[in-house]
């Protein structure tokens, strides 16, 4: 009996030893996990400026890992972003600026955040002849930058961008009408430039999707409406011209000129 008590006494005593081993064990490690956060948050900002981008990613990683809910989290989260951005990694950017977004809502970075994953977008945008996917979400993150920050320091920059990606949409479509317009199919052709004339015009492709269209109305023999569009080119227009263009408009204005001198319009 005596026995049985000494050996439940003794369990006892070493599962509390090991209890309050553990919780010491337990604070040191924070403890030291702090410290350590501090230090290779600094390394890893040490390796994003020199451009070591592979170790900075792996230095952020880890903070966000092994202190989810710590000071530096929201900073390794940014800045784990950034190093795939500087690398023109742009989907997982775009990944890693979201996640910051989300879940940090009230971090000083979120701001910052969406607009560089806007940028991602942007970046992503392919050339004008290719699909247009990419393009379009790039502009719906900009316009919902500008509506979210309208006094943002990057709304001027977003506004550039919205151009930007607005002028390659209005490119693709003059793209298409001059398909049309090689096969003559001017009607077709017609369709095309007066998409770009309605919902472009706060692009350069304004005065250009008039070109084209006067040049098929002349083909069409609808000069007057051909004279009309030249007119306006002149009036408002000109100056968004290449030089092969203006030589256009010169040549097509002579001859639309002279149709209509003749046939008394």
């Amino acid at each position: 009996m005596i026995k049985s008590s000494t050996r439940t006494l003794t369990y006892l005593t070493l599962m509390i030893s090991l209890t309050v081993s553990l919780q010491f064990c337990s604070s040191q490690k924070e403890a030291l996990q702090a410290t350590d956060i501090a230090i290779t948050y600094e390394r890893g900002m040490e390796y994003l400026e020199k451009g070591n981008y592979i170790k900075a990613e792996e230095l952020f990683t880890f903070i966000i890992y092994n202190d989810p809910g710590g000071a530096y989290a929201d900073d390794a989260q940014f800045y784990l972003a950034e190093t795939y951005f500087e690398r023109e990694e742009y989907l997982l950017a775009i990944s890693e600026y979201d996640r910051l977004i989300r879940r940090m809502k009230n971090s000083t970075y979120v701001e910052h955040a969406f607009w560089r994953k806007t940028e991602s977008y942007c970046e992503l945008s392919p050339d004008y002849r290719l699909d247009r996917d990419m393009t379009d979400k790039a502009l719906k993150y900009l316009y919902e930058f500008v509506e979210f920050y309208p006094n943002s320091k990057y709304t001027e920059d977003a506004k550039v961008r919205i151009l930007e990606m607005r002028e390659k949409l209005a490119k693709k479509l003059l793209q298409s009408a001059s398909l049309y317009d090689t096969l003559r199919e001017y009607e077709s052709a017609i369709f095309y430039y007066d998409t770009v004339i309605k919902e472009y015009q706060d692009t350069r492709l304004y005065a250009a999707a008039r070109l084209g269209k006067a040049g098929d109305m002349a083909a069409l023999g609808r000069w007057s409406e051909a004279r009309e569009l030249m007119n306006s080119i002149a009036v408002d227009g000109r100056s968004d011209l290449t030089p092969k263009e203006i030589v256009k408009m010169r040549i097509l204005g002579e001859t639309i000129i002279k149709e209509t001198q003749s046939s008394g319009n």
